[in-house]
């Protein structure tokens, strides 16, 4: 028997083999941080962002919050609030951690300003991704 889930929080167990259908597609583990599990699809054009713990502080209210208050959006990957706030739908931008480019001095300074959460989009562009870290440092 097949048995399907809504699932709407991920909690802190390995999840690298974990593949979620959201959207009708499949979204498989990317990366995790302090306070949310990222998905991606399989083209890699987007990330689904889920909240570690849902009963703390709602972590993707606050970084959607950034992105609806921002003036310079395009240096932020493209993001929307979705199913309540439980998910965070993004651009995919691949983490400087996980890219062999490297960076100009002005992309240095950028990226120190945003904890180095940032990433380079399918244009080539440098964006910052945890929305929460953008210039703040």
């Amino acid at each position: 028997m097949v048995k399907i889930e809504q699932i709407l929080e991920i909690d802190k167990r390995d999840n690298k083999q974990d593949v979620i259908l959201y959207k009708g597609e499949a979204w498989c583990y990317f990366d995790s941080g302090l306070t949310r599990h990222v998905f991606t699809n399989k083209n890699k054009t987007k990330v689904i962002k889920f909240l570690i713990e849902k009963d703390h502080y709602n972590f993707n209210k606050e970084e959607f919050d950034v992105y609806e208050k921002a003036k310079d959006r395009q240096y932020l990957a493209f993001t929307t609030l979705e199913l309540n706030g439980n998910i965070i739908e993004q651009e995919f931008c691949n983490p400087i951690k996980f890219d062999e480019r490297k960076l100009t001095m002005k992309q240095m300074l950028f990226a120190n300003r945003c904890r180095n959460e940032v990433g380079w989009d399918k244009y080539g562009n440098l964006k910052c991704f945890d929305l929460s870290e953008y210039n703040q440092y």
